[in-house]
């Protein structure tokens, strides 16, 4: 269950983290570089959305 915002993000990143290290392991990348860049900017826009919240809850 989500508790809040954070925890969210990290759950989101953790898992499309874990989505493109199994389709490098499994060989699929040439077949699936449209959607790792996807998942690449996906990752990047959270990354920087979770460090934003963290600078505004530290400020």
């Amino acid at each position: 269950m989500v508790i809040n915002v954070e925890q969210a993000l990290d759950e989101a990143l953790l898992a499309m983290r874990m989505l493109r290290k199994s389709i490098v392991d499994h060989g699929h990348l040439e077949a699936m570089a449209d959607l790792d860049a996807v998942m690449a900017n996906a990752i990047a826009a959270a990354e920087q959305k979770r460090t934003e919240i963290d600078r505004e809850k530290s400020a």
